[in-house]
């Protein structure tokens, strides 16, 4: 079995050991930071504000980080964004315990550098595994990777909610200790993996072919548009869960588990993933994720209990792994290696980039419509977009393509 192959190989525990706890600890102070707004000033605007600079640097550094990744030596480079991501959430915890002047500013900063490094190192990462495991382990390889994420979300922001309830600095604490360990795990790893050909990151011509890639192929020109629309509605429906969570003062680890029940649903989607894309092409796939989203939403319009919203929040997060593995299956199968990853930043610069507009309108959305209209609006748009992804992403040849998971699938993004 390759799975077993795979869990003998040093290098690749070492390094999805070392990023998976770091992911933990990212997405701890990732709900510690709006929680944080939101007790010291109420506003769910300031909220916004806060997870848009997290979700910036998705916008702005993606298509560099993609050639950075095609061209870098993967683990130097994970190493160096652990540091700096350190640096920002040891000042940020600083910052917050000390009860400094102007917190909102280093709060603001801080974010932002921790959003940047999640974009440069979450690239580099896929390229890394592609160094330290055979072409054979692959698969099995980026079957873990893609329970990575759901992992860290269930662990970090139960976690993390929690431990803020204690102290809000505990959350940036516990970050900085899985960039720690990170960073122990990423320099133990034994690699005579030469580097990559260089690659011009200032270059446009570089950059332009990621774009190129996506641009000429209408499935991936479809997919791409219509994830980073879909992105902005969750965007939009998690701030309202918190709000909500928040404004009928339920403790801030209710919030925790009700968004980590995330995590719960991407471990189990990602387990049925490998079957499902077995026997149903990555298409299909891809629009029925979008309906079993709309019927998800019905319940978060209809009810406030915590129990239905950690129950769809599930639901949500098992259908967002299986829409990630069906997209990576299509994009591997679909663009040419030496040009994946500047392809996938292409693409992840307009999805990550609607999560950031998708925080930030969040804010002014609930702070002008109100609760109960924006749920009808988000469920509303959901629907369209599933129902213009069954027009528009269905054709013949499309569907009649059969590909085989196991065909060294080498990337994952949303």
């Amino acid at each position: 079995m390759n799975s077993s192959r795979l869990l003998a190989n040093r290098n690749f525990i070492l390094l999805w050991s070392g990023n998976a706890a770091s992911l933990v600890g990212f997405h701890g102070v990732r709900i510690a930071y709006p929680l944080l707004v939101l007790a010291d000033t109420g506003s769910p605007t300031a909220a916004g504000w806060i997870g848009f600079a997290l979700n910036l640097p998705g916008l702005l550094f993606q298509l560099a980080a993609g050639a950075v990744a095609d061209s870098s030596h993967r683990i130097h480079t994970l190493i160096r964004c652990q540091y700096i991501g350190l640096a920002a959430t040891g000042v940020a915890a600083i910052a917050i315990g000390a009860h400094l002047p102007r917190l909102w500013l280093i709060l603001l900063a801080a974010a932002f550098i921790e959003g940047s490094v999640y974009v440069f190192g979450g690239l580099c990462e896929l390229g890394a595994i592609r160094d330290v495991v055979s072409t054979a382990q692959r698969p099995s390889a980026f079957s873990f990777l893609e329970a990575e994420q759901p992992i860290a979300i269930l662990i970090g922001r139960a976690t993390g909610a929690a431990i803020f309830g204690v102290a809000p600095w505990l959350p940036f604490l516990a970050n900085a200790a899985s960039s720690l360990y990170c960073l122990v795990t990423l320099r133990m790893i034994r690699s005579n993996v030469p580097a990559p050909a260089p690659v011009e990151t200032g270059s446009s011509a570089n950059i332009v072919d990621g774009i190129r890639v996506v641009w000429t192929q209408p499935f991936l020109r479809t997919s791409t548009l219509i994830s980073g629309l879909s992105n902005i509605v969750i965007q939009v429906v998690l701030l309202l869960i918190l709000v909500e969570l928040h404004s009928s003062l339920y403790p801030a680890w209710t919030a925790g588990l009700v968004l980590g029940m995330a995590g719960v649903g991407g471990v189990l989607g990602a387990a049925a993933a490998s079957r499902l894309t077995a026997h149903v092409s990555p298409q299909r796939l891809y629009r029925a994720s979008l309906w079993a989203w709309t019927v998800l939403l019905l319940p978060i319009e209809l009810s406030t209990s915590p129990f239905v919203l950690a129950a769809c929040w599930c639901g949500i997060g098992g259908v967002g792994v299986l829409t990630n593995v069906a997209l990576t299956i299509y994009r591997v199968e679909a663009i040419p290696e030496h040009t994946l990853l500047r392809a996938v930043a292409a693409m992840t610069l307009v999805c990550e980039g609607a999560v950031a507009l998708g925080a930030l309108a969040a804010g002014y959305l609930l702070a002008t419509a109100g609760i109960v209209p924006t749920r009808g609006i988000m469920l509303a748009a959901m629907c369209a977009l599933a129902a213009y992804a069954s027009t528009h992403t269905a054709t013949s040849k499309d569907d009649s393509v059969f590909i085989q998971p196991s065909s060294d699938p080498e990337n994952k993004q949303h």
